[in-house]
């Protein structure tokens, strides 16, 4: 197996292990600040687990550990419980409504997603020699490892800008109109997100990091399907339970794509990048 598919999976691994860690903890952030009875059910330690196992896979798969089997097993299991939560959480439930509910698109996703890993790590290393890295010249790829920095740059600010504007809302005395959706801890992640970009950006003139590369595609899932989701549920809040946000939340949600979409690009770049 080509040592840069090995990297490819290993990315993938953490990025899918990176969802589900963030998910884990915005279930911990919403039982500490639930103000009724909040049920920490047993997926959300199942959430913590992949999340943890999937991580250190990809970190084993990237520091060249052939874990290629136990890897592609521990995914399967993980496409598995992603596809029943779908199925159980979601279309069992919005099929009893008679109005077309907001579906959450992340799960389906992962599944897919998942899947397709399964298959690479499974039969991957049966068909794809190590030959396949050629040491020819490949001075063309620092033009995308270039492009992936200055996208990281771009998301860097548009993290630290979403971060103050959400602080600045959520501690605001004077303010008229609060959130309904965004919370200090989606102002956290974007602080997070910033330092991620960064370390990026820095790192893209000399090297790509397989590491990092997972990390941001992990954060375009969560931000592009929320982005999704909460764009539905908008729509149906105001067609059928008569419910409006406010211009400041927009922003917010705006600031959000511009996030995901920057993650997304300079991960894809970096791949390309990576030799």
């Amino acid at each position: 197996m080509s040592n840069k598919l090995i990297g490819i999976s290993g990315s993938l691994l953490i990025a899918l292990g990176f969802t589900q860690i963030y998910s884990f903890l915005s279930a911990i952030v919403g039982y500490v600040n639930a103000q009724e009875d909040f049920t920490f059910v047993w997926n959300y330690w199942m959430l913590l687990i992949f999340g943890l196992g999937l991580f250190i896979l990809g970190v084993c798969l990237i520091r060249g550990r052939n874990f290629y089997f136990g890897s592609a097993i521990f995914v399967l299991c993980f496409t598995i419980f992603q596809g029943f939560s779908v199925y159980y959480y979601q279309i069992r439930v919005l099929r009893d409504f008679e109005k077309n509910q907001p579906f959450e698109w992340s799960g389906t996703l992962l599944s897919l997603i998942g899947l397709v890993i399964f298959l690479l790590l499974l039969i991957g290393p049966k068909f794809i020699s190590a030959k396949t890295d050629l040491d020819l010249n490949q001075n063309w790829k620092n033009k995308w490892r270039y492009a992936s920095g200055l996208f990281s740059l771009f998301g860097m600010g548009v993290s630290v800008y979403t971060a103050i504007t959400i602080f600045k809302q959520l501690y605001s005395t004077s303010s008229e109109q609060g959130y309904l959706f965004t919370t200090a801890f989606d102002a956290y992640f974007a602080c997070f997100l910033g330092l991620v970009f960064l370390l990026m950006a820095i790192l893209a003139w000399w090297r790509v990091s397989y590491l990092l590369i997972g990390v941001l595609f992990g954060a375009a899932i969560i931000l592009l399907t929320n982005y999704l989701w909460v764009t539905e549920w908008i729509g149906f809040a105001k067609t059928t339970l008569g419910i409006t946000f406010g211009k400041n939340e927009h922003q917010v949600f705006g600031m959000q794509l511009l996030m995901g979409s920057s993650a997304l690009i300079a991960s894809v770049f970096a791949f390309i990048a990576k030799k």
